[in-house]
């Protein structure tokens, strides 16, 4: 005898069913039980194929390309000019109070001035550190090649101003090309080594220039990439897989 299975109504016959829904209603029913759960059904009509409007979530990058057009992307309208900056960050008598500060405290109070001073001259806010610590590193060094060359104030203070300018002007754009940061620099040495006035102040010697040049780009351009991180930072996109991996029987 074959078992006893409750009646039930065919899936076309709606006349006969218990239920109260129409073919319409029991579309509806079924794309709204296999949309995600961001997804909402908004039926026009009873008669019409029912539209799925999706939810959209935050705009990413790939598909927001106008992120392009804001800061720190889009290129300021006006930029820097090579000119003459003597005194215009640090004057000889800042030169003097920083190797005094060197000199009574140490290392450690070299390091403590060097991160007032830069943040005193708006180079950087106090709150990024990793820049800071980079510029307080970049600028010990520099102090140390000016005085195995016997710089005086006037030659320390210029070569210190010179180099945080370029770092400024590297910050000026995002997407800097290293092309255009050593002829920023190299142009500001010109400057200060070749009286041309009014575009030219003697400084440094030709000789002095050109081993600041190559100075330069041994602890600074050729390590920009790297600047570049400590400078605006960097980011790690994680991706999670929702689906389990198969694992395959050996």
């Amino acid at each position: 005898m074959e078992p006893q299975i409750p009646c039930l109504a065919p899936v076309d016959d709606y006349e006969t069913s218990t239920g109260t829904f129409s073919p319409a209603d029991q579309a509806i029913k079924l794309k709204a039980a296999s949309a995600p759960v961001n997804f909402m059904v908004i039926p026009e009509t009873p008669s019409e194929e029912v539209v799925i409007k999706p939810q959209l979530s935050a705009p990413s990058y790939l598909n927001s390309l106008r992120e392009n057009d804001e800061p720190p992307f889009r290129k300021p309208p006006k930029e820097p000019r090579p000119c003459i900056i003597t005194r215009t960050i640090m004057n000889e008598a800042e030169a003097v109070a920083m190797i005094a500060a060197l000199e009574t405290d140490g290392e450690q109070g070299l390091r403590k001035f060097l991160g007032d001073f830069v943040v005193q001259k708006k180079i950087i806010a106090n709150y990024f550190l990793s820049e800071k610590n980079f510029l307080i590193s970049l600028l010990t060094e520099t102090i140390d090649y000016a005085a195995q060359r016997e710089f005086d104030a006037l030659k320390l203070s210029t070569l210190i101003t010179i180099y945080l300018a370029t770092h400024k002007y590297f910050k000026w754009y995002y997407w800097q090309s290293p092309t255009a940061v050593w002829t920023y620099f190299k142009d500001l040495m010109i400057r200060h080594t070749i009286d041309d006035t009014p575009d030219g102040e003697e400084i440094f010697a030709p000789e002095e220039c050109y081993d600041i040049l190559s100075h330069f780009h041994t602890v600074y351009l050729s390590n920009l990439p790297l600047v570049h991180i400590v400078t605006f930072g960097t980011y790690r996109i994680k991706l999670m897989w929702p689906f389990k991996m198969r694992v395959q029987n050996m």
